[in-house]
């Protein structure tokens, strides 16, 4: 977990690269015409390198294989992450199926494959972008004429989907819900629900830990009452919990590495840098501490996610 340089993006891809949970994903959200086509049964992860060099660093791409149905050869999903509306995203996505395309055709069929493009949309606004590749042409009469471009891609917008439908969305749904709120609604309003979904679709210990992290890292942050809120919503997740906020104090020593590291280049002192570092740590664990103390956790546990020693952790019991 301590890659997840993009965690909107990193989070998506943990769930959505399990392939049963795509498979609860896709029979979800594609339309029942779409789903006759394939059989789910034959899904898989299509091999990575399927586009350009220049393409193949974009982070957030997911595509499967499957069969259509009767054996009648591959077709591929390709399922794009956005947070934004983007205006050209009908020909980025036609590029990316191109080489998909492309990538079988090495392998040896000598007809294209369909390739069928998702957008999964996480952000607050309505999506106003175009969904159709004629729109992305200056000339749309002419392109008309050349191309049969009128097909909409699938869109997947999470602020359209009411919360008690994303509820049913089996091991989607925290997922789902984690994105469409994070920026949005109180931790003391998503926590309950996601405890609700641990326990209602589980999912891998790997999974929840990387769901809480998320909702630190990227919500609320930690704060004062982050780590407190959580135990006390769902004591029975402490150590899930725990961990999460482990990864948060390892971010805190490396912040503080690297604030010590500036501080000791701008005044020329080694002091700087090893103020920088020490403060850092100890700034984020003593926090970690206080509201795990205030939650009730016990020592033995503080100590093992917070690394200080019995007198600093005794101090705090005293104030």
């Amino acid at each position: 977990m301590n890659n997840l340089s993009m965690p909107h993006d990193a989070l998506f891809k943990l769930f959505l690269m399990d392939i049963e949970i795509a498979k609860e994903f896709l029979q979800i959200h594609l339309p029942d015409s779409w789903q006759q086509e394939f059989d789910f049964n034959t899904l898989s992860l299509a091999p990575g390198a399927f586009v350009e060099a220049n393409l193949s660093q974009h982070y957030s791409d997911i595509v499967y294989s499957v069969h259509v149905m009767k054996n009648q050869g591959l077709a591929y999903i390709l399922l794009e992450h956005e947070s934004a509306v983007g205006k050209l995203t009908p020909f980025k996505l036609w590029r990316y199926q191109s080489a998909i395309m492309k990538q079988h055709l090495n392998q040896g069929d000598t007809l294209l494959p369909v390739v069928l493009p998702l957008i999964f949309y996480r952000g607050t606004d309505p999506y106003k972008g175009s969904l159709c590749l004629l729109e992305c042409f200056r000339h749309k009469p002419i392109a008309q004429k050349i191309f049969a471009l009128t097909e909409p891609i699938q869109l997947i917008a999470l602020s359209t989907i009411p919360d008690e439908m994303l509820m049913t969305h089996k091991r989607c749904a925290v997922m789902e819900l984690a994105q469409k709120h994070i920026h949005g609604l109180e931790l003391m309003e998503l926590a309950p629900k996601i405890f609700e979904l641990f326990e209602r679709y589980p999912i891998s210990i790997e999974k929840r830990k990387a769901l809480l992290y998320y909702l630190a890292n990227e919500g609320r942050g930690l704060d004062k009452q982050f780590v407190q809120s959580m135990i006390n919503i769902a004591p029975h997740y402490q150590e899930d919990i725990m961990s999460a906020a482990q990864y948060l104090i390892e971010e805190g020593r490396q912040k503080g590495l690297l604030e010590g590291l500036l501080e000791g280049q701008q005044k020329g002192l080694l002091e700087g840098q090893q103020k920088g570092l020490l403060e850092g740590w100890q700034k984020a664990a003593l926090e970690i501490a206080k509201n795990l103390l205030a939650g009730g956790a016990a020592l033995d546990l503080i100590k093992q996610a917070t690394k200080l020693s019995d007198d600093k952790i005794k101090e705090l019991t005293c104030h």
